[in-house]
């Protein structure tokens, strides 16, 4: 298997042409805006052009259009990008001294000059008020210019947040790597070999010299090793091409660090530390604390070692390796995937993109997303999951920010694309109503991608009538209809409508671009549940995707912009006292005038109403959004290191697909194929015995099954003895042969 150079996200750099906005004023005219002047049309024909800093033309041109018919004034303002006072203010100008009276230059001459801005922005950064700037240069400028230079101080401190938020945000999603690394059938090759020795700096890291050959592991206790069915799970990720990947990553992270004096892990440590994992991930435990299960008197043979592993080892040897290459493995392993979903398409490659958010329970402090299933915020981090076409999950990427899946759509349609072995290949992009905003549509169609989602309510109705088509899907009957073409608006164009009719009566709608046949469309969409919903709830259920796994964490970034908790505390004390002040107005509506109780109650409105008024005096004087460090969150808030979790899951990944591809072999040989996945961990437990020679390894394994079962067991066992497997490590590369234990 061969993926291609894949590492970081690659934007073109060549932008769209600008399209002209257009602002309609009446009927027939309207200002079609460009980015260096603004082109005035009155029925239809061209009466002018001025640029933004052409105050006389556009004020000739505003008084000339405010005389045509037809002519809403509150629209030509906004057309013109004036305020309805600034259109008022010409016109009485334009009738008290004609033309000459609106095309000169108006006002006081400017006196707020750059020396002037300057000096008062560092006032400004100091912390001193309108007031207090204006005493200190009241002789050089006016309270009314030391404001207006406050309002462009602050515009321009809240431009340079933004802008470095913005940034955060996207170093965040585009991660990018010193080297870009190439895996190569030759280096594939040089994996399977056995490595030359060299030392880690320390004994726990390495210990390559516990490893042991295959035929003196078999010669240790070959007779009945336990688990032995799970070596079917390691030969899949070796023809996969995950310990290649792994092996040349290793190698030449090696040889980097051998040239500044430093060592690094063993290939024999990393070997058998990917393999303990995945093997107590392929038994069930969902963690790498479930290497401890492994640990029996069979261990040695397992795994090739001459003892079993623990669980700190393990962490440890992944730890190292996650930090120096656990990313450019992931994407080499998405690489491959995505070329493997590729084959066998002839125009487009189709993939879910959803995200998850994975709660976090421990005693830190991160942030918090919003989480459908609880209806509130919760602590976690947010994972987005890519699956093909045929539900396996192809890629993930983490965002302990909790960005809107909207933003992340573009990055991950282009890391797809780049994956792409043929690029005449249109990436299509199914995914719900969370990335359907008109802006992502936008920029999804613009750069080329296909889509489908769901349209966001409300939308038109349509009669039963106006659905002249039907498609049959899982039994039942789906009627629909290409409706009109839904209009993104401020100037982005439209995109495909296909409006559906549930067996239930229901409307909802379906947006799209793509040239595909309707047909394919809905196919697509209705089969997003099947495809990416259920396959990710299986893979959390049996392989831990929503493990925390590495609880290691690290400052979050102090200037990172993040929600204010003190703003979000004064908007849930402010709903608190409008609640009591409800209550009690509530309960004294149901008493008579001379009831005791009124005076008390009376007392509780006169309080709570003035907390409200206490409340809504500071809420102004707290910002929505803040700066890490200016919060009480400073120095307290977290996050995960985001290298050894993903590399776990890469290995999920892995696992899931070589788990998906044996599912869809045994399926045709059982009475009940939807069962397949269940009935393969039987065989996956079951234990055995191990014979090898020069060319071949032979297993024979005993699992725990029905007549069916064990006869389907056998059939999908024949079947993997026509392909080349062979075991992660072994040097001589031999092939493995499967049989069952006869009866």
């Amino acid at each position: 298997m061969h993926a291609s150079d894949i590492i970081g996200i690659v934007n073109s750099d060549s932008n769209p042409p600008a399209r002209g906005r257009t602002r309609y004023f009446s009927k027939t005219g309207c200002v079609v805006e460009y980015r260096e002047r603004r082109d005035v049309f009155v029925g239809g024909s061209l009466i002018g052009t001025f640029t933004p800093d052409d105050r006389a033309m556009r004020n000739t041109l505003l008084v000339a259009t405010a005389r045509s018919e037809g002519v809403v004034l509150g629209k030509l303002a906004e057309a013109f990008g004036v305020s309805i006072g600034t259109l008022g203010s010409v016109r009485r100008r334009f009738a008290k001294g004609g033309l000459q009276a609106i095309v000169k230059s108006g006002g006081k001459p400017r006196k707020l000059t750059p020396k002037l801005v300057a000096q008062l922005g560092k006032l400004f950064d100091e912390g001193l008020t309108i007031d207090e700037a204006h005493q200190r240069i009241r002789k050089r400028a006016s309270r009314t210019i030391v404001g207006r230079a406050h309002k462009q101080w602050a515009d321009a401190k809240k431009e340079l947040e933004q802008r470095a938020q913005k940034e955060h945000e996207e170093q965040s999603r585009q991660r990018t790597f010193d080297d870009i690394v190439t895996v190569t059938k030759k280096a594939e090759r040089r994996a399977s070999r056995k490595p030359a020795t060299d030392a880690s700096p320390r004994k726990a890291k390495g210990e390559s010299e516990e490893e042991i050959g295959l035929e003196r592991a078999v010669a240790r206790g070959g007779e009945q090793v336990q688990h032995l069915g799970s070596w079917i799970m390691l030969a899949m990720l070796q023809a996969l091409g995950l310990y290649g990947y792994a092996e040349f990553l290793r190698a030449d992270t090696a040889r980097r660090l051998a040239e500044m004096g430093k060592r690094f892990i063993a290939a024999a440590a990393l070997r058998v530390a990917f393999d303990a994992v995945a093997i107590s991930l392929v038994i069930g435990e969902g963690c790498v604390e479930g290497v401890r299960r492994i640990a029996t008197p069979s261990a040695p043979t397992l795994l090739r070692h001459r003892r079993a592993m623990t669980p700190t080892w393990a962490r440890r040897v992944l730890g190292y390796f996650a930090d120096a290459a656990g990313d450019v493995l992931h994407m080499a392993q998405a690489t491959a995937l995505v070329q493997q979903s590729e084959r066998g398409t002839d125009e487009r490659v189709l993939f879910y993109v959803d995200n998850h958010l994975r709660t976090y329970t421990g005693k830190k402090t991160v942030r918090k997303g919003w989480r459908m299933r609880d209806k509130r915020a919760v602590p976690g981090a947010t994972d987005y999951w890519v699956h093909d076409a045929d539900g396996r999950p192809v890629l993930r990427v983490h965002s302990p920010e909790h960005e809107s899946l909207a933003k992340w759509l573009p990055p991950i349609g282009d890391k797809l694309r780049e994956a792409l072995d043929d690029k005449q290949h249109r990436v299509a992009l199914v995914f719900d109503r969370a990335g359907s905003g008109a802006e992502t549509m936008t920029e999804l169609r613009d750069a080329g991608f296909d889509f489908v989602t769901y349209e966001k309510k409300p939308y038109p109705k349509l009669p039963a009538s106006a659905f002249d088509y039907w498609v049959v899907i899982n039994k039942k009957r789906y009627e629909y209809t290409e409706a009109n073409q839904r209009n993104l608006r401020k100037g982005r164009g439209r995109v495909r409508r296909i409006a559906m009719r549930s067996p239930q009566g229901e409307q909802f709608n379906i947006l799209a671009a793509s040239k595909a046949p309707a047909v394919d469309i809905i196919s697509w969409i209705l089969a997003r549940w099947a495809r990416q919903e259920n396959q990710f709830k299986h893979g959390v259920e049996r392989w831990g995707f929503n493990q925390l796994d590495g609880r290691r964490t690290e400052e979050y970034p102090p200037d990172a912009i993040i929600p204010n908790p003190a703003r979000r505390r004064v908007e849930r004390e402010l709903q608190d006292a409008r609640k009591k002040e409800g209550e009690a107005l509530r309960k004294l509506s149901r008493l008579d005038v001379d009831d005791p109780k009124r005076e008390k109650l009376e007392g509780d409105v006169e309080r709570t109403r003035a907390e409200q008024e206490n409340l809504e005096g500071l809420r102004p004087y707290v910002p929505t959004h803040a700066a890490v460090e200016n919060t009480e969150l400073a120095g307290e808030l977290v996050k995960h290191r985001r290298s050894y979790k993903l590399l776990i899951d890469t290995l999920r990944i892995g696992l899931a697909n070589a788990e998906s591809e044996l599912a869809a072999r045994l399926a045709p040989h059982l009475k009940r194929g939807k069962e397949a996945k269940k009935t393969l961990k039987n065989l996956f437990v079951a234990p055995g015995t191990v014979r090898v020679n020069k060319r071949s390894a032979t297993i024979t394994l005993s699992p725990a099954g029905t007549p069916r079962e064990l006869d389907a067991f056998a059939r999908l066992l024949a079947e993997l003895n026509e392909l080349p497997l062979t075991l992660p490590g072994d040097g001589k590369g031999r092939r493995l042969r499967f049989e069952l234990t006869k009866t």
